[in-house]
């Protein structure tokens, strides 16, 4: 299975971001270059072996003062191995645990495979009369903007990311769902929405990339609703997996705020996938 951080369409969203993109291989890597002290090299989901010989060139080509590998070779029961001068890095950039739900079987298998508290939110969910309707990047940063205020976090950059990666992916690999509370005199929704999430696509898997949530959404299940309503979109395309982008990685205890989506997307069910942990190589100053 290919990652979607080796798509076509991503590194298009990395280079809007202001990064410039090689390719060593068939591996895509980002650069970005800093005034005065070089550049940074970032190769995400690359599976062994690893070419470190032509990594070493490109560093050196760019005069990187920092190289990180995020590598992808989940389920291995033996670490990869690494040159001495590659060390852990202690903070990840991108997921190093997630969930990947296979959507081959039937939709009632599916359902049926959730526990049954999962199950109970989802039918009491629909008993709350909620609309749920496609929806556009401004409508969904600003439902993400109050979401992450209320946790004291400034959205810096939300909303250029959330604009970007829908440019990238274009409306055939992207998709947003918002829920609405029911509302049988007004036409359109109105805009008070409750919940909202960002759909990608790539290869046969779509990817569950960002959500938001209201307070009063919560309490009607907006959020359980929606997923389960973005389940069944994927699996209506055609797509053969659902990765849940992310889950709390025991490895990493300073991400323990995650253990709080963990717990909501781990009631979906799906197979847990571990990836190594991501390296670094730090020159002590810039090649130059």
């Amino acid at each position: 299975m290919s990652d979607i951080r080796q798509s076509q369409e991503y590194a298009q969203f990395i280079k809007n971001l202001g990064w410039q993109v090689e390719k060593i291989g068939k591996w895509r890597t980002f650069i970005k270059k800093f005034p005065l002290i070089g550049s940074l090299i970032k190769i995400q989901r690359i599976k062994p072996p690893i070419p470190f010989v032509e990594i070493e060139a490109l560093a050196k080509k760019h005069h990187a003062f920092q190289i990180i590998l995020e590598p992808s070779c989940p389920q291995s029961p033996q670490p990869p191995q690494y040159p001495q001068s590659y060390k852990p890095l202690k903070s990840p950039f991108i997921p190093t645990k997630t969930l990947i739900l296979d959507l081959k079987p039937f939709e009632q298998q599916i359902f049926g495979s959730f526990p049954k508290n999962k199950r109970r939110d989802i039918r009491l969910a629909e008993k709350n009369n909620l609309v749920i309707e496609e929806g556009n990047p401004q409508q969904f940063y600003e439902l993400k903007k109050k979401f992450l205020l209320r946790k004291k976090i400034l959205p810096l950059g939300t909303k250029n990311e959330i604009f970007l990666l829908c440019q990238a992916f274009g409306p055939e690999k992207s998709k947003i769902l918002i829920s609405y509370p029911f509302c049988p005199s007004c036409s359109p929704c109105p805009s008070a929405p409750l919940a909202g999430l960002l759909l990608l696509f790539s290869g046969k898997t779509a990817y569950y990339w960002q959500a938001a949530s209201t307070p009063e959404g919560n309490k009607l299940l907006a959020p359980t609703l929606l997923l389960w309503k973005a389940i069944k979109l994927a699996k209506k395309k055609g797509f053969s997996k659902f990765d849940f982008e992310g889950i709390y990685d025991n490895r990493f205890p300073q991400n323990r705020s995650w253990l709080g989506f963990t717990h909501f997307k781990s009631g979906f069910g799906g197979k847990e996938i571990i990836y190594p942990s991501p390296i670094s190589k730090t020159k002590l100053r810039p090649c130059f």
